[in-house]
Protein backbone atom coordinates (compact mmCIF):
# COMPACT_ATOMS: atom_id res chain seq x y z
CA UNK A 1 0.00 0.00 0.00
CA UNK A 2 2.93 2.33 -0.56
CA UNK A 3 2.07 4.98 -3.14
CA UNK A 4 4.74 5.19 -5.85
CA UNK A 5 5.84 8.83 -5.74
CA UNK A 6 9.52 8.54 -6.58
CA UNK A 7 11.50 10.15 -9.37
CA UNK A 8 14.41 7.95 -10.40
CA UNK A 9 17.33 10.31 -10.67
CA UNK A 10 20.37 8.22 -11.52
CA UNK A 11 21.83 4.74 -11.82
CA UNK A 12 24.19 3.11 -9.36
CA UNK A 13 27.40 5.09 -9.43
CA UNK A 14 30.70 4.67 -7.67
CA UNK A 15 34.36 5.27 -8.31
CA UNK A 16 34.71 7.36 -11.42
CA UNK A 17 31.03 7.05 -12.25
CA UNK A 18 28.26 9.55 -12.98
CA UNK A 19 27.19 11.75 -10.04
CA UNK A 20 23.67 12.29 -8.80
CA UNK A 21 21.56 14.58 -10.93
CA UNK A 22 23.46 14.17 -14.20
CA UNK A 23 21.59 13.23 -17.34
CA UNK A 24 24.02 10.55 -18.52
CA UNK A 25 23.42 6.92 -17.66
CA UNK A 26 25.84 4.12 -16.99
CA UNK A 27 25.52 0.64 -18.39
CA UNK A 28 24.40 -2.31 -16.30
CA UNK A 29 27.95 -3.64 -16.51
CA UNK A 30 29.33 -0.43 -15.03
CA UNK A 31 26.80 -0.50 -12.22
CA UNK A 32 27.74 -4.08 -11.44
CA UNK A 33 31.43 -3.18 -11.48
CA UNK A 34 30.81 -0.52 -8.81
CA UNK A 35 29.15 -3.15 -6.58
CA UNK A 36 32.11 -5.22 -5.47
CA UNK A 37 33.70 -5.54 -2.06
CA UNK A 38 36.93 -4.06 -3.36
CA UNK A 39 35.22 -1.12 -5.08
CA UNK A 40 33.10 -0.17 -2.05
CA UNK A 41 36.04 -0.61 0.33
CA UNK A 42 38.08 1.75 -1.85
CA UNK A 43 35.55 4.57 -1.42
CA UNK A 44 36.26 7.43 0.98
CA UNK A 45 34.57 5.86 4.01
CA UNK A 46 34.68 6.80 7.72
CA UNK A 47 37.61 5.27 9.56
CA UNK A 48 35.33 3.24 11.85
CA UNK A 49 33.67 1.41 8.92
CA UNK A 50 34.74 -1.93 7.47
CA UNK A 51 33.05 -3.57 4.47
CA UNK A 52 32.55 -7.34 4.51
CA UNK A 53 30.74 -7.77 1.19
CA UNK A 54 29.14 -5.93 -1.70
CA UNK A 55 26.85 -8.03 -3.86
CA UNK A 56 24.86 -6.97 -6.94
CA UNK A 57 21.25 -8.19 -6.77
CA UNK A 58 19.45 -8.49 -10.09
CA UNK A 59 15.98 -7.10 -10.63
CA UNK A 60 13.10 -9.50 -10.00
CA UNK A 61 9.84 -9.20 -11.87
CA UNK A 62 6.71 -9.18 -9.75
CA UNK A 63 3.97 -11.79 -9.95
CA UNK A 64 0.52 -12.19 -8.42
CA UNK A 65 2.06 -13.68 -5.29
CA UNK A 66 5.58 -12.19 -5.15
CA UNK A 67 6.41 -8.49 -5.18
CA UNK A 68 9.09 -7.54 -7.69
CA UNK A 69 12.26 -5.63 -6.87
CA UNK A 70 14.53 -3.38 -8.93
CA UNK A 71 18.24 -4.07 -9.17
CA UNK A 72 20.34 -2.98 -6.19
CA UNK A 73 23.72 -3.38 -4.54
CA UNK A 74 23.66 -5.03 -1.13
CA UNK A 75 26.50 -3.93 1.14
CA UNK A 76 27.27 -5.47 4.53
CA UNK A 77 29.86 -4.44 7.06
CA UNK A 78 30.60 -3.26 10.58
CA UNK A 79 30.84 0.05 12.41
CA UNK A 80 33.17 0.31 15.39
CA UNK A 81 31.29 2.16 18.13
CA UNK A 82 32.64 4.11 21.07
CA UNK A 83 31.72 6.75 23.65
CA UNK A 84 28.54 7.51 25.59
CA UNK A 85 30.21 6.36 28.81
CA UNK A 86 30.97 2.84 27.64
CA UNK A 87 33.92 1.13 26.00
CA UNK A 88 34.28 0.19 22.32
CA UNK A 89 31.81 -2.08 20.58
CA UNK A 90 30.89 -3.12 17.08
CA UNK A 91 27.61 -3.03 15.17
CA UNK A 92 26.87 -4.90 11.96
CA UNK A 93 24.91 -3.20 9.19
CA UNK A 94 23.27 -4.05 5.87
CA UNK A 95 22.57 -1.52 3.15
CA UNK A 96 20.56 -1.85 -0.07
CA UNK A 97 21.64 0.72 -2.67
CA UNK A 98 19.26 0.79 -5.67
CA UNK A 99 20.45 1.11 -9.24
CA UNK A 100 18.31 4.23 -9.58
CA UNK A 101 18.61 6.40 -6.47
CA UNK A 102 16.09 9.10 -5.51
CA UNK A 103 18.62 11.09 -3.48
CA UNK A 104 17.07 10.00 -0.16
CA UNK A 105 18.07 7.73 2.73
CA UNK A 106 15.84 5.43 4.78
CA UNK A 107 16.87 3.62 7.96
CA UNK A 108 14.88 0.47 8.78
CA UNK A 109 14.10 -0.16 12.46
CA UNK A 110 14.84 -3.40 14.27
CA UNK A 111 12.69 -5.51 16.55
CA UNK A 112 12.68 -7.30 19.89
CA UNK A 113 16.19 -7.66 21.28
CA UNK A 114 17.69 -7.11 17.81
CA UNK A 115 20.69 -9.23 16.76
CA UNK A 116 21.67 -10.24 13.24
CA UNK A 117 18.15 -11.46 12.53
CA UNK A 118 16.86 -7.89 12.22
CA UNK A 119 19.24 -6.95 9.38
CA UNK A 120 16.65 -6.09 6.77
CA UNK A 121 16.32 -5.91 3.00
CA UNK A 122 14.68 -2.82 1.61
CA UNK A 123 11.14 -3.70 0.59
CA UNK A 124 9.99 -3.71 -3.02
CA UNK A 125 8.13 -0.47 -2.35
CA UNK A 126 11.12 1.25 -0.75
CA UNK A 127 13.57 0.20 -3.45
CA UNK A 128 11.08 1.04 -6.20
CA UNK A 129 10.84 4.52 -4.71
CA UNK A 130 14.62 4.71 -5.09
CA UNK A 131 15.57 4.78 -1.41
CA UNK A 132 19.01 3.79 -0.21
CA UNK A 133 18.23 1.77 2.93
CA UNK A 134 20.20 0.65 5.96
CA UNK A 135 19.66 -1.48 9.07
CA UNK A 136 21.75 -2.66 12.01
CA UNK A 137 21.88 -5.47 14.58
CA UNK A 138 22.32 -2.79 17.28
CA UNK A 139 25.72 -4.08 18.37
CA UNK A 140 25.27 -7.82 18.93
CA UNK A 141 24.55 -10.94 16.85
CA UNK A 142 22.06 -12.82 19.05
CA UNK A 143 18.30 -12.30 19.34
CA UNK A 144 18.11 -13.02 23.07
CA UNK A 145 19.17 -11.01 26.11
CA UNK A 146 22.31 -13.09 26.63
CA UNK A 147 24.42 -10.39 24.93
CA UNK A 148 23.91 -8.11 27.96
CA UNK A 149 26.18 -10.00 30.38
CA UNK A 150 29.67 -11.48 30.29
CA UNK A 151 29.01 -13.45 33.48
CA UNK A 152 26.31 -13.53 36.12
CA UNK A 153 26.21 -10.08 37.68
CA UNK A 154 28.67 -8.62 35.14
CA UNK A 155 27.09 -6.35 32.49
CA UNK A 156 28.47 -6.12 28.97
CA UNK A 157 28.33 -2.34 29.03
CA UNK A 158 29.41 -1.61 25.42
CA UNK A 159 26.84 -4.05 24.03
CA UNK A 160 24.12 -2.70 26.31
CA UNK A 161 24.65 0.96 25.40
CA UNK A 162 24.88 -0.01 21.73
CA UNK A 163 21.52 -1.75 22.01
CA UNK A 164 19.97 1.15 23.90
CA UNK A 165 20.88 3.82 21.30
CA UNK A 166 24.60 4.21 20.48
CA UNK A 167 24.85 1.71 17.63
CA UNK A 168 21.84 3.02 15.74
CA UNK A 169 23.10 6.59 15.81
CA UNK A 170 26.65 5.70 14.79
CA UNK A 171 25.46 3.37 12.02
CA UNK A 172 23.17 6.17 10.83
CA UNK A 173 26.11 8.56 10.53
CA UNK A 174 28.25 5.93 8.81
CA UNK A 175 25.47 4.84 6.45
CA UNK A 176 24.90 8.38 5.24
CA UNK A 177 28.61 8.67 4.48
CA UNK A 178 28.55 5.39 2.55
CA UNK A 179 25.54 6.53 0.51
CA UNK A 180 27.20 9.79 -0.47
CA UNK A 181 30.46 8.05 -1.34
CA UNK A 182 28.77 5.29 -3.32
CA UNK A 183 26.69 7.68 -5.40
CA UNK A 184 29.40 10.37 -5.49
CA UNK A 185 26.84 12.80 -4.08
CA UNK A 186 27.46 16.03 -2.22
CA UNK A 187 24.43 15.54 0.01
CA UNK A 188 21.39 13.44 0.79
CA UNK A 189 18.23 15.39 0.07
CA UNK A 190 16.13 13.84 2.88
CA UNK A 191 16.79 11.25 5.58
CA UNK A 192 13.94 9.17 6.99
CA UNK A 193 13.53 6.49 9.64
CA UNK A 194 10.81 3.81 9.72
CA UNK A 195 10.36 1.26 12.50
CA UNK A 196 7.80 -0.51 14.64
CA UNK A 197 7.92 -2.04 18.14
CA UNK A 198 11.57 -1.89 19.23
CA UNK A 199 12.09 -0.13 15.92
CA UNK A 200 9.46 2.38 17.04
CA UNK A 201 11.37 2.93 20.28
CA UNK A 202 14.57 3.42 18.31
CA UNK A 203 12.86 6.07 16.21
CA UNK A 204 11.78 7.96 19.32
CA UNK A 205 15.29 7.57 20.73
CA UNK A 206 16.75 9.12 17.59
CA UNK A 207 14.31 12.05 17.76
CA UNK A 208 14.95 12.69 21.46
CA UNK A 209 18.75 12.17 21.52
CA UNK A 210 19.95 12.92 17.99
CA UNK A 211 17.52 15.43 16.46
CA UNK A 212 19.79 16.12 13.48
CA UNK A 213 19.87 12.52 12.21
CA UNK A 214 16.50 12.45 10.44
CA UNK A 215 14.10 14.86 8.76
CA UNK A 216 11.14 12.58 9.38
CA UNK A 217 10.50 9.52 11.53
CA UNK A 218 7.79 6.84 11.48
CA UNK A 219 7.42 5.27 14.93
CA UNK A 220 4.93 2.42 15.11
CA UNK A 221 3.74 0.71 18.31
CA UNK A 222 6.81 2.10 20.12
CA UNK A 223 8.36 0.01 22.90
CA UNK A 224 9.18 3.32 24.56
CA UNK A 225 9.42 1.85 28.08
CA UNK A 226 10.68 -1.73 27.63
CA UNK A 227 10.94 -2.35 31.37
CA UNK A 228 7.43 -1.11 32.13
CA UNK A 229 6.09 -3.15 29.22
CA UNK A 230 7.73 -6.33 30.50
CA UNK A 231 6.57 -5.75 34.08
CA UNK A 232 3.09 -5.55 32.53
CA UNK A 233 3.81 -8.80 30.67
CA UNK A 234 4.83 -10.56 33.89
CA UNK A 235 1.60 -9.40 35.53
CA UNK A 236 -0.51 -10.61 32.61
CA UNK A 237 1.27 -13.93 32.19
CA UNK A 238 1.18 -14.76 35.88
CA UNK A 239 -2.53 -13.97 36.02
CA UNK A 240 -3.19 -16.64 33.39
CA UNK A 241 -0.75 -19.08 34.96
CA UNK A 242 -2.93 -18.97 38.06
CA UNK A 243 -6.19 -19.26 36.11
CA UNK A 244 -5.68 -20.74 32.65
CA UNK A 245 -8.30 -19.71 30.07
CA UNK A 246 -8.53 -22.25 27.22
CA UNK A 247 -8.87 -21.06 23.61
CA UNK A 248 -12.25 -22.80 23.41
CA UNK A 249 -13.64 -19.91 25.47
CA UNK A 250 -12.21 -17.16 23.26
CA UNK A 251 -15.21 -16.86 20.91
CA UNK A 252 -17.59 -16.38 23.85
CA UNK A 253 -15.28 -13.84 25.48
CA UNK A 254 -14.87 -11.91 22.23
CA UNK A 255 -18.63 -11.91 21.64
CA UNK A 256 -19.24 -10.61 25.17
CA UNK A 257 -16.67 -7.82 24.76
CA UNK A 258 -18.21 -6.75 21.43
CA UNK A 259 -21.70 -6.87 22.90
CA UNK A 260 -20.53 -4.44 25.58
CA UNK A 261 -18.34 -2.17 23.42
CA UNK A 262 -19.06 -2.37 19.70
CA UNK A 263 -21.81 0.25 19.53
CA UNK A 264 -20.15 2.76 21.87
CA UNK A 265 -18.75 4.52 18.79
CA UNK A 266 -22.22 4.72 17.21
CA UNK A 267 -22.10 1.81 14.76
CA UNK A 268 -22.14 -1.96 15.05
CA UNK A 269 -19.35 -3.07 12.73
CA UNK A 270 -17.20 -5.49 14.71
CA UNK A 271 -14.59 -2.84 15.59
CA UNK A 272 -14.05 -0.85 18.77
CA UNK A 273 -12.84 2.65 17.90
CA UNK A 274 -12.01 3.63 21.51
CA UNK A 275 -11.58 0.68 23.89
CA UNK A 276 -10.83 3.05 26.78
CA UNK A 277 -14.49 4.09 26.66
CA UNK A 278 -15.73 0.51 27.15
CA UNK A 279 -17.33 -0.93 30.27
CA UNK A 280 -16.83 -4.68 29.88
CA UNK A 281 -17.10 -6.56 33.19
CA UNK A 282 -15.90 -10.19 33.08
CA UNK A 283 -17.85 -10.95 36.26
CA UNK A 284 -21.02 -10.95 34.13
CA UNK A 285 -19.74 -14.21 32.60
CA UNK A 286 -19.46 -15.97 35.98
CA UNK A 287 -20.41 -18.80 36.28
CA UNK A 288 -21.94 -19.35 32.83
CA UNK A 289 -18.63 -19.03 30.94
CA UNK A 290 -15.87 -18.25 33.45
CA UNK A 291 -14.92 -19.25 36.93
CA UNK A 292 -14.42 -16.41 39.38
CA UNK A 293 -10.68 -17.06 39.28
CA UNK A 294 -10.66 -16.68 35.48
CA UNK A 295 -12.68 -13.48 35.71
CA UNK A 296 -10.25 -12.12 38.30
CA UNK A 297 -7.36 -12.96 35.95
CA UNK A 298 -8.96 -10.89 33.19
CA UNK A 299 -9.45 -8.00 35.58
CA UNK A 300 -5.75 -8.22 36.50
CA UNK A 301 -4.82 -8.11 32.81
CA UNK A 302 -6.96 -4.99 32.31
CA UNK A 303 -5.38 -3.29 35.34
CA UNK A 304 -2.13 -1.26 35.38
CA UNK A 305 1.25 -1.94 36.97
CA UNK A 306 1.79 0.27 40.03
CA UNK A 307 4.32 0.82 42.75
CA UNK A 308 3.61 0.03 46.39
CA UNK A 309 1.95 3.46 46.84
CA UNK A 310 -0.40 2.99 43.90
CA UNK A 311 1.48 5.30 41.52
CA UNK A 312 1.23 4.29 37.88
CA UNK A 313 4.22 2.51 36.39
CA UNK A 314 2.55 1.19 33.23
CA UNK A 315 -1.07 1.26 32.06
CA UNK A 316 -3.27 -1.79 31.71
CA UNK A 317 -4.42 -3.65 28.63
CA UNK A 318 -6.90 -2.66 25.97
CA UNK A 319 -10.09 -4.70 26.06
CA UNK A 320 -10.27 -4.68 22.25
CA UNK A 321 -9.81 -8.24 20.90
CA UNK A 322 -8.37 -9.19 24.27
CA UNK A 323 -9.02 -12.85 23.55
CA UNK A 324 -9.12 -14.18 20.02
CA UNK A 325 -7.39 -16.93 18.14
CA UNK A 326 -4.80 -14.53 16.71
CA UNK A 327 -4.55 -12.04 19.57
CA UNK A 328 -4.12 -13.38 23.06
CA UNK A 329 -1.86 -13.16 26.04
CA UNK A 330 -2.13 -16.90 26.38
CA UNK A 331 -0.18 -17.96 23.30
CA UNK A 332 -0.15 -21.65 24.23
CA UNK A 333 -3.14 -23.90 23.67
CA UNK A 334 -2.44 -25.81 26.89
CA UNK A 335 -1.46 -24.73 30.41
CA UNK A 336 2.21 -24.22 31.24
CA UNK A 337 3.82 -27.49 32.41
CA UNK A 338 5.29 -25.89 35.56
CA UNK A 339 2.98 -22.97 36.45
CA UNK A 340 4.56 -22.25 39.86
CA UNK A 341 8.21 -22.70 38.84
CA UNK A 342 10.58 -19.77 38.23
CA UNK A 343 10.43 -20.78 34.58
CA UNK A 344 6.97 -22.24 33.84
CA UNK A 345 8.32 -23.29 30.43
CA UNK A 346 11.55 -25.10 29.49
CA UNK A 347 14.69 -22.96 29.52
CA UNK A 348 17.67 -24.47 27.68
CA UNK A 349 21.12 -23.05 28.53
CA UNK A 350 21.83 -19.53 27.26
CA UNK A 351 19.02 -19.39 24.72
CA UNK A 352 16.07 -17.98 26.65
CA UNK A 353 12.72 -19.71 26.92
CA UNK A 354 11.33 -22.55 24.83
CA UNK A 355 7.64 -23.29 24.47
CA UNK A 356 6.74 -20.07 26.26
CA UNK A 357 4.57 -17.20 25.03
CA UNK A 358 6.67 -14.68 23.12
CA UNK A 359 5.78 -12.01 25.67
CA UNK A 360 7.32 -14.06 28.46
CA UNK A 361 10.54 -14.51 26.49
CA UNK A 362 10.87 -10.74 26.05
CA UNK A 363 10.19 -10.18 29.75
CA UNK A 364 12.86 -12.71 30.66
CA UNK A 365 15.38 -11.09 28.32
CA UNK A 366 14.76 -7.51 29.43
CA UNK A 367 14.32 -8.02 33.17
CA UNK A 368 16.71 -10.87 33.90
CA UNK A 369 19.57 -10.04 31.52
CA UNK A 370 19.42 -6.28 31.00
CA UNK A 371 17.94 -5.51 34.42
CA UNK A 372 19.32 -7.94 36.97
CA UNK A 373 22.28 -9.24 34.90
CA UNK A 374 21.21 -12.64 36.19
CA UNK A 375 19.18 -15.28 34.28
CA UNK A 376 18.30 -17.07 37.53
CA UNK A 377 16.06 -14.39 39.06
CA UNK A 378 12.55 -15.74 39.71
CA UNK A 379 10.01 -13.52 37.97
CA UNK A 380 7.17 -15.91 38.76
CA UNK A 381 6.93 -14.98 42.43
CA UNK A 382 4.84 -12.71 44.61
CA UNK A 383 8.07 -11.18 45.86
CA UNK A 384 8.80 -9.85 42.36
CA UNK A 385 5.24 -8.99 41.34
CA UNK A 386 2.09 -9.20 43.43
CA UNK A 387 -1.14 -8.61 41.50
CA UNK A 388 0.45 -5.85 39.46
CA UNK A 389 2.30 -4.19 42.34
CA UNK A 390 6.09 -3.81 42.08
CA UNK A 391 8.10 -3.14 45.24
CA UNK A 392 10.05 0.10 45.52
CA UNK A 393 13.35 -1.79 45.86
CA UNK A 394 12.73 -3.68 42.63
CA UNK A 395 11.47 -0.63 40.77
CA UNK A 396 14.42 1.58 41.72
CA UNK A 397 17.04 -1.06 40.89
CA UNK A 398 15.61 -1.98 37.50
CA UNK A 399 14.86 1.55 36.32
CA UNK A 400 18.30 2.76 37.40
CA UNK A 401 19.86 0.12 35.14
CA UNK A 402 17.40 0.41 32.25
CA UNK A 403 16.77 4.15 32.38
CA UNK A 404 18.88 4.80 29.28
CA UNK A 405 16.70 2.35 27.33
CA UNK A 406 13.64 4.56 27.78
CA UNK A 407 12.41 6.91 25.06
CA UNK A 408 9.29 8.11 26.86
CA UNK A 409 10.26 11.50 28.29
CA UNK A 410 8.20 14.13 26.41
CA UNK A 411 10.55 16.92 27.50
CA UNK A 412 13.39 15.43 25.45
CA UNK A 413 11.63 16.00 22.12
CA UNK A 414 11.80 19.80 22.25
CA UNK A 415 14.86 20.09 20.02
CA UNK A 416 13.46 17.78 17.33
CA UNK A 417 10.14 19.59 17.28
CA UNK A 418 11.85 22.98 17.43
CA UNK A 419 13.84 22.18 14.28
CA UNK A 420 10.62 21.61 12.36
CA UNK A 421 11.23 17.87 11.97
CA UNK A 422 8.23 15.54 11.61
CA UNK A 423 7.25 12.49 13.68
CA UNK A 424 4.44 10.20 12.54
CA UNK A 425 3.33 7.63 15.13
CA UNK A 426 0.80 4.79 14.97
CA UNK A 427 -0.39 2.06 17.32
CA UNK A 428 -2.99 -0.69 17.12
CA UNK A 429 -5.70 -0.59 19.77
CA UNK A 430 -5.64 -4.42 19.93
CA UNK A 431 -1.91 -4.72 20.58
CA UNK A 432 -1.18 -7.58 23.04
CA UNK A 433 2.61 -7.01 23.08
CA UNK A 434 2.79 -3.31 24.03
CA UNK A 435 -0.17 -1.57 25.61
CA UNK A 436 -1.56 1.07 23.21
CA UNK A 437 -2.44 3.17 26.24
CA UNK A 438 1.26 3.81 26.90
CA UNK A 439 1.50 5.55 23.53
CA UNK A 440 -1.73 7.45 24.17
CA UNK A 441 -0.47 8.73 27.54
CA UNK A 442 2.85 9.77 26.00
CA UNK A 443 1.14 11.70 23.23
CA UNK A 444 -1.24 13.40 25.66
CA UNK A 445 1.68 14.52 27.79
CA UNK A 446 3.62 15.66 24.71
CA UNK A 447 0.62 17.78 23.69
CA UNK A 448 0.53 19.31 27.17
CA UNK A 449 4.16 20.41 26.76
CA UNK A 450 3.73 21.77 23.23
CA UNK A 451 0.71 24.06 23.32
CA UNK A 452 -2.05 21.45 22.93
CA UNK A 453 -3.06 19.05 20.19
CA UNK A 454 -3.47 21.56 17.35
CA UNK A 455 -0.01 22.98 17.95
CA UNK A 456 1.62 19.56 18.42
CA UNK A 457 0.04 18.23 15.22
CA UNK A 458 2.15 20.65 13.22
CA UNK A 459 5.13 18.40 14.03
CA UNK A 460 3.89 15.16 15.59
CA UNK A 461 0.80 13.12 14.66
CA UNK A 462 -0.45 9.89 16.20
CA UNK A 463 -2.80 7.50 14.39
CA UNK A 464 -4.55 4.88 16.51
CA UNK A 465 -5.73 1.83 14.56
CA UNK A 466 -8.86 0.01 15.80
CA UNK A 467 -8.75 -3.79 15.76
CA UNK A 468 -5.05 -3.87 14.83
CA UNK A 469 -2.59 -6.05 16.70
CA UNK A 470 1.16 -5.53 17.12
CA UNK A 471 2.52 -3.61 14.11
CA UNK A 472 -0.12 -5.33 11.95
CA UNK A 473 -2.49 -8.27 12.04
CA UNK A 474 -5.80 -8.34 13.84
CA UNK A 475 -9.37 -8.07 12.63
CA UNK A 476 -9.25 -4.36 11.75
CA UNK A 477 -7.83 -2.67 8.65
CA UNK A 478 -4.20 -3.46 9.42
CA UNK A 479 -2.21 -2.62 6.27
CA UNK A 480 -1.04 0.97 5.78
CA UNK A 481 2.58 0.70 4.72
CA UNK A 482 3.45 -0.72 8.14
CA UNK A 483 5.17 -3.89 6.94
CA UNK A 484 2.00 -5.99 7.18
CA UNK A 485 1.48 -6.24 3.43
CA UNK A 486 0.45 -9.65 2.04
CA UNK A 487 2.53 -11.41 -0.66
CA UNK A 488 2.10 -9.79 -4.05
CA UNK A 489 0.92 -6.57 -2.47
CA UNK A 490 0.76 -3.89 -5.20
CA UNK A 491 3.19 -0.98 -4.97
CA UNK A 492 0.60 1.59 -6.03
CA UNK A 493 -2.27 0.33 -3.84
CA UNK A 494 -3.21 3.23 -1.52
CA UNK A 495 -1.79 5.74 0.89
CA UNK A 496 0.84 4.63 3.40
CA UNK A 497 2.78 6.01 6.32
CA UNK A 498 6.07 6.58 4.49
CA UNK A 499 4.39 8.41 1.60
CA UNK A 500 2.42 10.46 4.13
CA UNK A 501 5.62 11.37 5.96
CA UNK A 502 7.38 12.30 2.70
CA UNK A 503 4.57 14.60 1.66
CA UNK A 504 4.54 16.20 5.10
CA UNK A 505 8.30 16.78 5.27
CA UNK A 506 8.89 17.75 1.65
CA UNK A 507 5.67 19.59 0.77
CA UNK A 508 4.24 20.67 4.11
CA UNK A 509 1.09 18.57 3.67
CA UNK A 510 0.29 17.12 7.09
CA UNK A 511 -1.68 13.85 6.80
CA UNK A 512 -5.35 14.46 7.63
CA UNK A 513 -5.95 10.70 7.53
CA UNK A 514 -4.24 7.48 6.49
CA UNK A 515 -6.27 4.87 4.65
CA UNK A 516 -5.85 1.39 6.14
CA UNK A 517 -6.87 -1.82 4.40
CA UNK A 518 -7.76 -5.32 5.50
CA UNK A 519 -6.99 -8.20 3.14
CA UNK A 520 -8.81 -11.50 2.79
CA UNK A 521 -6.75 -14.13 4.55
CA UNK A 522 -5.37 -16.84 2.31
CA UNK A 523 -6.59 -15.33 -0.96
CA UNK A 524 -4.66 -16.40 -4.07
CA UNK A 525 -4.08 -12.75 -4.94
CA UNK A 526 -4.25 -9.76 -2.56
CA UNK A 527 -7.94 -8.94 -2.09
CA UNK A 528 -9.19 -6.06 0.07
CA UNK A 529 -12.39 -6.63 2.04
CA UNK A 530 -12.36 -3.50 4.23
CA UNK A 531 -10.86 -0.01 4.27
CA UNK A 532 -11.05 2.73 6.91
CA UNK A 533 -9.38 6.07 7.56
CA UNK A 534 -7.06 6.31 10.54
CA UNK A 535 -7.44 9.76 12.09
CA UNK A 536 -4.94 12.05 13.84
CA UNK A 537 -5.33 11.58 17.60
CA UNK A 538 -7.49 12.59 19.43
CA UNK A 539 -9.99 12.35 16.56
CA UNK A 540 -11.98 9.16 16.10
CA UNK A 541 -13.16 7.89 12.70
CA UNK A 542 -16.91 8.50 12.44
CA UNK A 543 -19.34 6.53 10.29
CA UNK A 544 -21.44 8.95 8.27
CA UNK A 545 -24.55 6.80 8.50
CA UNK A 546 -24.63 6.00 4.80
CA UNK A 547 -22.94 3.39 2.67
CA UNK A 548 -20.97 0.27 3.43
CA UNK A 549 -19.23 0.27 6.84
CA UNK A 550 -16.39 -1.66 5.15
CA UNK A 551 -15.64 1.25 2.79
CA UNK A 552 -13.41 4.12 3.90
CA UNK A 553 -15.64 6.49 1.91
CA UNK A 554 -18.35 5.91 4.53
CA UNK A 555 -16.13 7.28 7.32
CA UNK A 556 -14.73 10.72 8.08
CA UNK A 557 -12.07 12.24 10.32
CA UNK A 558 -14.07 15.35 11.10
CA UNK A 559 -12.73 17.39 13.98
CA UNK A 560 -13.52 15.69 17.27
CA UNK A 561 -11.73 14.64 20.44
CA UNK A 562 -13.60 11.38 20.98
CA UNK A 563 -10.46 9.34 21.74
CA UNK A 564 -9.93 11.42 24.89
CA UNK A 565 -13.16 10.06 26.35
CA UNK A 566 -12.56 7.48 29.04
CA UNK A 567 -15.01 4.94 30.44
CA UNK A 568 -14.85 2.17 33.02
CA UNK A 569 -12.22 0.06 31.26
CA UNK A 570 -10.02 3.06 30.55
CA UNK A 571 -10.11 4.17 34.18
CA UNK A 572 -9.40 0.61 35.31
CA UNK A 573 -6.34 0.62 33.02
CA UNK A 574 -5.03 3.89 34.46
CA UNK A 575 -5.85 5.96 31.37
CA UNK A 576 -7.13 9.15 32.94
CA UNK A 577 -5.42 11.67 30.70
CA UNK A 578 -2.01 13.34 30.78
CA UNK A 579 -2.14 13.91 34.54
CA UNK A 580 -1.69 10.15 34.89
CA UNK A 581 1.46 10.00 32.77
CA UNK A 582 3.88 7.59 34.54
CA UNK A 583 5.98 9.78 36.79
CA UNK A 584 8.85 8.30 38.74
CA UNK A 585 10.32 9.86 41.90
CA UNK A 586 13.76 11.40 41.86
CA UNK A 587 15.24 8.23 43.34
CA UNK A 588 15.04 6.62 39.90
CA UNK A 589 17.82 7.56 37.49
CA UNK A 590 16.21 8.28 34.16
Amino acid sequence: MRKSRHTLLCPIVGIGMIAVGTAAATSADAATAACTTAAVTALALPSNVSITAATPIAAVAGTATVAGKPAFCQVTGNVNTDGEGAGPGQAAFQMDLPEFWNGKFLFLGGGGLDGNGVLADGTAQELAKGYATSSTNSGHPVGSGTFAITDIGVPNEPAIIDYFYRARHEVTVASKAIVKAFYDARKISYAYYDGCSNGGRQGLMEASRFPNDYDGIVSGAPWMDPLGTELWTVKNTRALLQAFIPPTLFPQLTAAILASCDTVDGVQDGLIQNPAKCAFNPDTLVPSVLTQAQSDAIKTILAPVTDSSGHLIYPGSSVSDLFSVQITFDENATPAPNPTAPQPWTVPPATGTTGAPGNWGLAYGIINYLGYYDPNIDLNSDYFEDNGVISDVTRILLYSRLGLDLADDPAKFAAYIGKGKKLLMYHGYSDPIISPYRTVLFYESLAGMNGGYSQLQQSVRLFMAPGVSHCGGGIGPNVFGNGAEPPGYPVDAQHDVLSALEDWVENGNAPSSIIASHYVAGAATPTVDRTMPLCPFPAEARYNGLGDVNDAASWTCTHNTALLQTGVNGREAGVDGPANQPNFPADVLR
